[in-house]
């Protein structure tokens, strides 16, 4: 089947920076229709050096890029890790060796994309967020990244990973007070903090505590935008389903 056209903006005449800008911009668009998302993500990359502060179109570009260069890679050091168990058990270890050979090829480049993303965050992204909404996502982003690396890490790499994962979602949970309580942003963040503490911290009744605070916004709903609205109740589904399987 044919795909709907993508509709790129005229690239401006002006010089420097912001044409370099808006040429990493356009070029990420074509790359995300491409579903080549590493390449997206580097394009991102230039936009965020560049310099400017990111629209919010961009700034979702910018996480989708990373997070879906991410998606196949988290998959399958998994399935690989399985494999790796299942061989051994079945006493075939040269099987269960090569596939453990496999799982640290990818997780080099799991490790290297979340260097990435946490440079460019770090250095660039966090410090000059200038509303609170903004200073929230990059801030969630940040704990999310130090999460994925903390999930594939052993010993003090995934101690320090979750140390800096913790950190930053502290520092997001402190930043979304300013937004409304439904925010989806800020749900998102209570959302993606309690699976961290259920799944790295081990800590389920802290991830509890967190995700029902975060579902008192029930109330504050119309407080938003539809398409806000929208989103908060599907992230307040997510808060929910985790609740159940967790208080079982």
């Amino acid at each position: 089947s044919r795909l709907p056209k993508l509709r790129l903006p005229v690239l401006a005449t002006h010089s420097g920076l912001a044409a370099m800008a808006d040429q990493a911009v356009i070029l990420a668009r074509v790359a995300e229709r491409a579903e080549r998302y590493d390449e997206m993500a580097d394009f991102m990359k230039q936009r965020v050096e560049a310099g400017g502060a990111l629209t919010s179109e961009e700034r979702d570009m910018f996480s989708a890029a990373f997070k879906n260069a991410l998606t196949g890679r988290r998959q399958a050091v998994r399935i690989a890790a399985s494999v790796a168990q299942q061989e051994n058990a079945e006493g075939r270890e040269g099987n269960s060796e090569l596939a453990q050979g496999y799982r640290s090829k990818v997780e080099t480049e799991l490790r290297g994309i979340c260097e990435k993303a946490l440079g460019l965050l770090e250095s660039t992204l966090v410090p000059s967020a200038s509303t609170s909404e903004d200073k929230t996502f990059y801030l969630k982003m940040q704990g999310d990244y130090y999460r994925y690396a903390a999930e594939f890490a052993d010993g003090e790499a995934r101690r320090s990973s979750a140390e800096k994962a913790t950190a930053a979602y502290a520092s997001g949970m402190a930043s979304a007070a300013e937004l409304l309580a439904a925010h989806p942003i800020r749900l998102g963040l209570a959302l993606n903090y309690s699976v961290f503490q259920h799944e790295v911290l081990k800590e389920t009744q802290e991830a509890v505590k967190t995700a029902i605070s975060a579902l008192e916004a029930r109330n504050h709903l119309g407080d938003l935008a539809d398409q806000d609205q929208n989103d908060a109740m599907l992230t307040m589904q997510l808060l929910e389903d985790n609740l159940n399987l967790w208080q079982q």
